[in-house]
């Protein structure tokens, strides 16, 4: 085996062992993108469930307020609470909402990350198979030189050969 083919080798196992790494190393980087996602939404939702619990601790503070200051709880009061309830809840579902929309954008990222490995994978692997065909195709070429194909070509570099067929006249 020449030098010339185990450096073709080499190097397409070279080029096999880098899609593959670059595959792991994405998806590593998706694994990872995933948990921040999740955590970023599960933050979220203990947010939310802290405004909810304000929210209505809020309201009976009120509650409690109108009936110490001699208002019946109807009317403007009973509006007024129910009002703060509302606003609580509409801010831990708009919280809610920005937890998941962080979560589905981690996971795009990651699908995204996942795809550009296995493309670093394919690569290494057609580019690796490429130069393995061209290592094979140059041991396929050399076993076919025969004696006859060889002897055309003997003298052409011998002081004298240019002369001897007229190329300096």
């Amino acid at each position: 085996m020449s030098l010339l083919a185990l450096g073709g080798i080499i190097s397409a196992v070279g080029d096999i062992y880098t899609g593959v790494s670059a595959m792991n190393a994405a998806n590593q980087s998706a694994a990872e993108m995933r948990r921040e996602g999740d955590i970023l939404f599960s933050e979220s939702l203990r947010t939310a469930a802290i405004i909810e619990e304000e929210g209505e601790k809020f309201a009976a503070m009120q509650s409690l307020q109108y009936i110490g200051s001699g208002v019946q709880v109807a009317g403007s009061a009973l509006v007024t609470i129910a009002q703060t309830k509302k606003y609580a809840a509409t801010e831990a579902e708009a919280t809610r909402a920005s937890g998941r929309a962080r979560r589905d954008l981690a996971y795009t990222r990651a699908r995204r990350t996942e795809n550009e490995g296995r493309a670093s994978l394919v690569s290494g692997i057609i580019g690796g198979a490429s130069k393995l065909f061209n290592v094979a195709g140059s041991f396929d070429s050399g076993s076919k030189e025969t004696e006859e194909s060889i002897a055309p070509r003997r003298g052409k570099f011998e002081p004298g050969y240019m002369k001897r067929e007229g190329a300096f006249t």
